[in-house]
C-alpha cells in the first residue's frame, strides 16, 4: 500500500546512497521495444533537452544567465531547471530528501486535483453524488452523525458509519501507509503479469519507481521512456500542486467549485473571469 504511494510507474533502479554524488548520463535504451500510445513510433524525445548541462533552463530573463545555474544543479534529476534561489539544494541529502518529498506531494496533488473536479464535474451533468464540491462534501454527507464512506460516481452506496468510525478508520489506514513507507517494505500483494509478491520483491530498488507491480504495461521498460516520464510527472505535478492551491483560493474567494467556475466563464468568458470576480464587491472576503 504504501509503495502504490510511493511509485505509480517505473522500471526499478538500484537506489542511491544517501550523499552519494553520481555521473550526468544519459540513460541508454535498453529492454524491450516500445511504442507510442497510439501504436506509433514509442521512444524517448530527445533528452538532451530534460537532463545534463545542455538542458532546457527557464530562468527569469533578466535576472539570471547560465553561468548563475549553482554547481550542485548539474541538470541530473528530472525537472531540474537550474533554479533554486533559496540555495535548497546545496546539501545533497537534503536534496534528496527534498526530492522524494516533492514527488510524493506532487502526486497527492494530481489525485486530488482530478478528486475536485470529476465529482463536481458528475454532480453538475445529473450524477447522484452528495456534496460534489470538495469543500462541502463532508458536510453534506454527513447525516445525524453518520457518514456514507463508500461512494460511486453514479450514486452513493448505502452504508452509514459513525464519524468517528471514518476518523478512526482514515487514521490506521494513512498510519500504516506512512509506517510502510518509512520502513521501505509493505505486505504482500498481487499484480496482473507479476503475479502474488511480497516486499522482497522490491530490496535494492529505487523506493520511488521501483517498477516490477507498479508498470504491469511495462510503460517504462525502456529506461530513456522512464527518464521522459519521470519528467512529465514532475511536471504535471508540480502544476497540480499549483492548481489545488488555487482550487483552495478560489473556493474562499467565490464560495463555488473550479467546475462551476469554470462552465460559468465558458458561456460568459468577459462577464465572469479574474477581473470581474475580484471587481465585485459582493465576492470580496472580509477579514
Amino acid at each position: 500500500m504504501a509503495l502504490k504511494v510511493q511509485a505509480l510507474f517505473g522500471k526499478g533502479a538500484p537506489a542511491a546512497k544517501k550523499g552519494a554524488s553520481k555521473p550526468v548520463a544519459k540513460p541508454k535504451s535498453g529492454g524491450k521495444s516500445t511504442k507510442g500510445w497510439f501504436g506509433g513510433q514509442g521512444g524517448a524525445v530527445n533528452l538532451d533537452n530534460w537532463y545534463g548541462p545542455d538542458r532546457k533552463l527557464f530562468l527569469p530573463s533578466g535576472l539570471l544567465d547560465k553561468n548563475d545555474v549553482p554547481e550542485y544543479l548539474n541538470g541530473e534529476l528530472a525537472g531540474d531547471y537550474g533554479y533554486d534561489p533559496l540555495g535548497l539544494g546545496k546539501d545533497p541529502e537534503a536534496l534528496e530528501k527534498y526530492k522524494v518529498n516533492e514527488i510524493l506531494h506532487a502526486r497527492w496533488a494530481m489525485l486530488a486535483a482530478a478528486g475536485i473536479v470529476i465529482p463536481e464535474g458528475l454532480q453538475a451533468n445529473g450524477a447522484d453524488i452528495k456534496g460534489g464540491v470538495w469543500f462541502e462534501t463532508g458536510a453534506q454527507m454527513l447525516n445525524g452523525g453518520t457518514l456514507n464512506y463508500f461512494a460511486v460516481p453514479w450514486g452513493i452506496i448505502d452504508n452509514p458509519l459513525p464519524l468517528f468510525a471514518v476518523v478512526a478508520i482514515n487514521v490506521a489506514l494513512m498510519g500504516a501507509v506512512e509506517a510502510f513507507r518509512g520502513k521501505g517494505e509493505g505486505p504482500a500483494g498481487y499484480s496482473p503479469g507479476v503475479g502474488k509478491f511480497d516486499a522482497s520483491i522490491f530490496d535494492g530498488l529505487d523506493p520511488i519507481y521501483p517498477g516490477g507491480p507498479f508498470d504491469p504495461l511495462g510503460l517504462a521498460d525502456d529506461p530513456e521512456v522512464l527518464a521522459e516520464l519521470k519528467v512529465k510527472e514532475i511536471k504535471n505535478g508540480r502544476l497540480a500542486m499549483i492548481s489545488v492551491l488555487s482550487f483552495a483560493i478560489q473556493g474562499y474567494v467565490t464560495g463555488e467549485g473550479p467546475y462551476t467556475c469554470w462552465a460559468k466563464h465558458v458561456a460568459d468568458p468577459f462577464g465572469y473571469n479574474l477581473l470581474t470576480v475580484l471587481g465585485n464587491e459582493d465576492r470580496v472576503p472580509t477579514l
